[in-house]
């Protein structure tokens, strides 16, 4: 949440939606270092428009930016942009998230669609019964679900496999 003192970012200003600031933790390695280490970064987003989000992620990194349609769908290309294998292996930064579960997906269907920060907990085989807020802080127990954007989309295929023609 954003306190009295926080700056934002100039890019926020003139929008025609108020910007929204939070902490989140970040795991990696230290630039200065070496070391492997939580890191708290930052992230801003705003919505541009009723379609469109832009979301800016600020850490040891520097700035990654991207725009999608919701919140998970912009911090979605930020991680795949930060956890890109050909890249960096193991990936560079994770962003301790619960939009980062890899059983997490905003399908739309059971939270707000715009502007998207909930989205849905899917289990395949299993109809949708949690939501979770896509930039809340992993919690201890939550922290072995977290995954790469691969293992995301491989578990949002297995949930749908089920709607296949044949299935």
């Amino acid at each position: 949440m954003q306190t009295q003192s926080e700056e934002m970012p100039e890019w926020t200003r003139g929008g025609e939606f108020p910007p929204v600031s939070r902490q989140v933790p970040l795991y990696g390695e230290d630039p200065a270092s070496g070391r492997e280490q939580v890191w708290v970064g930052r992230v801003v987003w705003q919505a541009r428009t009723m379609q469109e989000i832009t979301m800016a992620l600020y850490g040891p990194f520097g700035r990654r930016t991207s725009t999608g349609d919701s919140v998970f769908n912009a911090l979605w290309k930020i991680r795949n942009e930060l956890e890109d294998l050909e890249q960096f292996a193991p990936p560079l930064w994770k962003v301790l998230v619960k939009g980062a579960r890899r059983d997490v997906w905003h399908v739309g269907h059971q939270v707000s669609i715009f502007p998207g920060d909930r989205a849905e907990v899917l289990v395949p085989g299993e109809k949708v019964t949690e939501t979770v807020d896509v930039l809340a802080v992993l919690e201890p127990h939550d922290t072995p679900k977290w995954g790469l954007v691969e293992q995301q989309m491989a578990n949002c295929a297995a949930y749908f496999d089920r709607f296949a023609p044949g299935s």
